[in-house]
C-alpha cells in the first residue's frame, strides 16, 4: 500500500503558509511506517474556491500519474490526529473523512447531504466517537480517497454558488462510492482550534 498526501497551497504570502510545518509534521506521524509521498503544490494565482479547487486537481493529476493506491488530501491549515491514517484507513471506504470545527463560529463542518445539495449539519455529540454513513459532507479538509474513485473520470468542481467540498462530496456519492465520517478524527484547525485543544471541544 502507498500514499499520495496532496496539500493543496493557495495564495503566496497568505496566512496558510505559515501553517505548513505543523501540517507535514503532523501527517508525517500519521504515516509512520507507512509508504507514502507528500506534495505540495505551487501557490495559485487564482483566488477564492476557485484557486483551491484548480489546486485540487494538480494534485489529482499528480496522483493518478503515480501508482499510489490513495489520495490523502489535507488542507494547509489542518493538524491531523496521530492516529487519523489508521481510523481512516480501517473504514476501508471509497472517501474516508476526518471533520474540522469551523474557523469563527461554533459548529463542525460535518453532517448531511440532501439531493438538492443542502448540508445539515450535525452537533459535537452526534458526530464524536460515531461513525456516520449515508450521504455524509464533512469537508476536504481530511479526506482518504481510494484510487478507483478517480479513475471514474471524477475530477474536482467549482461552481461559484457551492463550496467545492459539498460539490466534491455529492459527485462521489451520486456516482455510487460509499463514503463515511470518522467520528474520532476531530483534526486541528489552524489557529483558532490547534491540536490537541480542538479535541476538547464540548457541545
Amino acid at each position: 500500500m502507498k500514499v499520495q498526501v496532496g496539500i493543496p497551497s493557495l495564495k503566496e504570502r497568505d496566512r496558510h503558509h505559515g501553517y505548513l510545518g505543523s501540517t507535514l509534521k503532523h501527517v508525517d506521524e500519521a504515516l509512520e511506517g507507512v509508504e507514502h509521498d507528500v506534495f505540495v503544490t505551487s501557490p495559485t494565482h487564482l483566488a477564492g474556491w476557485e484557486g483551491l479547487v484548480e489546486r485540487q486537481n494538480v494534485i489529482l493529476d499528480r496522483f493518478l500519474q503515480g501508482d499510489c493506491d490513495y489520495l490523502w488530501h489535507v488542507e494547509l491549515d489542518v493538524q491531523v490526529p496521530a492516529d487519523s491514517f489508521e481510523k481512516l484507513l480501517a473504514l476501508d471506504v471509497d472517501v474516508a473523512c476526518g471533520y474540522v470545527r469551523r474557523h469563527s463560529e461554533d459548529g463542525l463542518i460535518c453532517g448531511f447531504l440532501d439531493e438538492n445539495m443542502r448540508v445539515w449539519y450535525l452537533p459535537f455529540n452526534a458526530v464524536r466517537g460515531n461513525v456516520l454513513s449515508g450521504w455524509v459532507m464533512a469537508g476536504t479538509s481530511c479526506v482518504l480517497i481510494k484510487r478507483r474513485v478517480f479513475e471514474t473520470g471524477l475530477r474536482f468542481r467549482y461552481d461559484p454558488h457551492v463550496t467545492p467540498d459539498i460539490l466534491f462530496m455529492f459527485d462521489v456519492q451520486r456516482r455510487g462510492f460509499e463514503a463515511k465520517v470518522h467520528g474520532g478524527v476531530l483534526c486541528g484547525h489552524l489557529p483558532e482550534w490547534p491540536l490537541p485543544l480542538s479535541c476538547k471541544l464540548e457541545v
